[in-house]
């Protein structure tokens, strides 16, 4: 990938290069870390949209030696996500703490045996919480501050712990900086994406998103088991919904009952996400995103970074190996030797940099994990880390949908016609991409991404006489038409499954990350515009890209008519992949590199460290083997046999799955 110096890559190298001398120094002055005292406490809040709930809090306070009323030290507020507890943040509060800072890590509202419901972490409950625990380390004499009762203060956490900080930095300017990781932007997309938006994500309810079924119900079954798991003396409001705020649960009836979010519950999402306050958010913040994420995906960092950053602020982008969809690379986090965690150190050096003004090297403004290049996994992961100095990265490539099912690099090339394909009656068989949260798990994991024939489109590339990297969120402008399309009931109206595959040279398919996008599309009157998933991912040399578009998606609410659609392509007004790239693909039609390659090891000409001893990333392979053509009976095939089963939520089976989906969630790094 990065085969080109330039000024950029020169400069992003020396950063790397630093981050790694960096952690070095940090670790060999912990070589003897100060003594920690970890305390329980419970914090009594009030909260709420009028002031009037009151609720305690359960939290655990660690205190280093060094932190004394002489030698005050900055703090760290950090919480869990989705179903966990202050607990899943121990091994790093004791690292941070061990590093001179003052932690308190908090159950959320609802989880790990704090009182009241959960509430999607909205600013005026969980917000205003967090607020009131900024507010007791501001008077605590050993708590540095910047003013009376104003702490110097930082947050971390993931996923759901990633929003909250976003909704405390909303209602509390003393919050100085966070580190928000595999989280989103807005949660009516997230649960309900829409990916027909030219602005990246949608900004209206019209038409509404295509439900993510299988992740929706795996949270709401395990909110719905927390009161059990976690009991608590506190008390909790009442609720007909037990463990959610009572809303939730009409919203999740009114959802699968109609095949799309009503209005009513896409705008509660909505409110409860940063994309209804963003312009509030006005500190530096290191935002961390999974690639090997089907949940909260690429777009939604891409946003919140773009948000951030018009408000004046300080923003970082990383894409991180591990996401909700599989686990981090070797050498990504290790609070054991940060040395051997790339964003370990890249954190700790980011807090050092806004709490400790220490001057320290926060890295390059945006990061990104690339699964195709070896390093030795017994130490950090900066080597397969790519960099750039802004967003987006690269320049883009376009293809053209032909009539053959070819993608070719000119639309003289583009053979006239029409591609059709159906929506089966009641979306059944469906297409399977994955089945959500513990699609990396065996026996699940064995199962193949597969297309059913008849119910999708495909159009392919020549084999790329070079290799082809792809940093960003790809696109595609399709003419489409259907045999039928009401706009008086979303659930009626077309809805579309975009992806692309890579094609090996023996035929062999993957589907990166099993990521598709889904969309509603109300308007056939013009092209349709698709945000497909976005990805860092290598093409070889000799492969092949492959766009699909598919009716059905068995992790997704589809559209409940049968149809048929119709692709309609035109050398006068073409049908078009963009592709956005980096690297040195010259033959391809690839523009010269604009990212960076680490400062050690070198990259070789086929993008792999030439450093010894060599090894795989722990997730090489990210991509996921797919079967898109081959002839899928409904019975009798044994991959659809297990999809079938795997996929279909009921009620027992998302029980099931949301207990396993428990332990495995609080094992996922942000």
């Amino acid at each position: 990938m990065q085969r080109v110096a330039t000024p950029i890559a020169a400069g992003a190298t020396l950063v790397l290069a630093g981050l790694a001398v960096l952690g070095g120094r940090t670790a060999a002055s912990a070589a003897n870390p100060p003594t920690l005292t970890k305390t329980t406490m419970h914090f009594p809040v009030v909260v709420g949209p009028n002031d009037d709930q009151h609720c305690t809090i359960v939290g655990d306070l660690y205190v280093p030696s060094t932190a004394t009323a002489a030698t005050p030290a900055p703090s760290i507020l950090t919480t869990n996500g989705f179903g966990g507890s202050k607990d899943d943040q121990a091994a790093d509060a004791t690292l941070l703490a061990e590093r001179g800072y003052v932690v308190l890590s908090y159950s959320g509202l609802g989880f790990g045996g704090s009182g009241c419901n959960i509430e999607t972490d909205q600013p005026a409950w969980d917000g205003k919480a967090a607020s009131q625990l900024i507010s007791f380390l501001g008077n605590r004499p050993e708590v540095l501050k910047d003013g009376p009762g104003d702490p110097r203060i930082g947050m971390f956490g993931g996923s759901y712990g990633g929003g909250i900080q976003f909704a405390t930095a909303s209602v509390d300017p003393r919050l100085d900086t966070i580190v928000p990781s595999i989280t989103w932007n807005d949660l009516s997309y997230s649960l309900a994406p829409n990916n027909s938006w030219s602005k990246l994500l949608s900004t209206t309810t019209i038409p509404p998103g295509t439900p993510k079924e299988q992740w929706s119900e795996l949270f709401f079954a395990d909110g719905l088991a927390q009161p059990a798991l976690h009991p608590t003396t506190t008390p909790i409001p009442p609720s007909t919904c037990p463990g959610f705020d009572p809303q939730i649960c009409v919203f999740n009836t009114e959802s699968i009952a109609r095949g799309f979010l009503t209005s009513d519950a896409a705008a509660f999402f909505h409110n409860a996400s940063v994309a209804s306050f963003m312009t509030k958010i006005r500190i530096p913040t290191l935002l961390v995103q999974g690639q090997n994420d089907t949940l909260f995906d690429m777009a939604e960092a891409v946003a919140n970074m773009r948000g951030i950053n018009a408000n004046g602020a300080t923003v970082h982008l990383v894409f991180q190996e591990g996401g909700h969809s599989g686990p981090a690379a070797a050498g990504e986090y290790n609070t054991d030797d940060p040395n051997k965690g790339f964003l370990t150190q890249l954190r700790l050096n980011w807090f050092d940099h806004f709490l400790k003004r220490s001057a320290v090297d926060i890295g390059p403004p945006v990061l990104y994990f690339r699964d195709w290049v070896h390093y030795d996994t017994s130490g950090s992961a900066a080597p397969a880390y790519g960099s750039a100095s802004s967003w987006p990265v690269g320049s883009t490539r376009t293809l053209f949908l032909s009539s053959d099912g070819t993608l070719v690099s000119s639309a003289g090339q583009v053979k006239p016609g029409t591609d059709s394909f159906a929506n089966p009656p009641g979306g059944l068989p469906p297409n399977y991409s994955e089945t959500s949260a513990v699609g990396r798990a065996p026996p699940i994991s064995s199962v193949p991404p597969t297309d059913v024939p008849g119910t999708f489109t495909a159009f392919t590339s020549a084999p790329l006489p070079a290799d082809v990297v792809s940093v960003g969120i790809p696109t595609a402008d399709i003419s489409i038409s259907a045999a039928t399309q009401s706009t008086a009931d979303p659930s009626t109206e077309l809805v579309l499954f975009g992806k692309v595959y890579d094609v090996a040279p023996d035929g062999s398919v993957v589907l990166p990350y099993r990521l598709v996008s889904p969309l509603r599309v109300a308007d056939l009157s013009k092209p349709v515009h698709i945000n497909l998933p976005g990805l860092v991912h290598q093409y070889a040399a000799g492969h092949r890209i492959r766009l699909v578009l598919s009716a059905t998606d068995a992790a997704y609410a589809g559209s409940r008519v049968p149809n048929i659609i119709s692709v309609h392509l035109d050398n006068r007004a073409p049908s078009r992949l963009t592709l956005p790239v980096v690297g040195t693909a010259h033959a391809a039609g690839v523009p010269a590199a604009i990212g960076t390659s680490p400062a050690a090891p070198s990259v070789g000409a086929g993008g792999a460290a030439t450093t010894a001893p060599v090894a795989p990333p722990a997730t090489a392979g990210g991509a996921d083997a797919a079967t898109p053509h081959p002839a899928v009976s409904p019975s009798g095939h044994p991959v659809w046999a297990l999809a079938s089963a795997a996929t279909r939520p009921t009620a027992v089976g998302l029980l099931v799955a949301a207990t396993l989906l428990v332990p495995w969630m609080r094992r996922r790094r942000g």
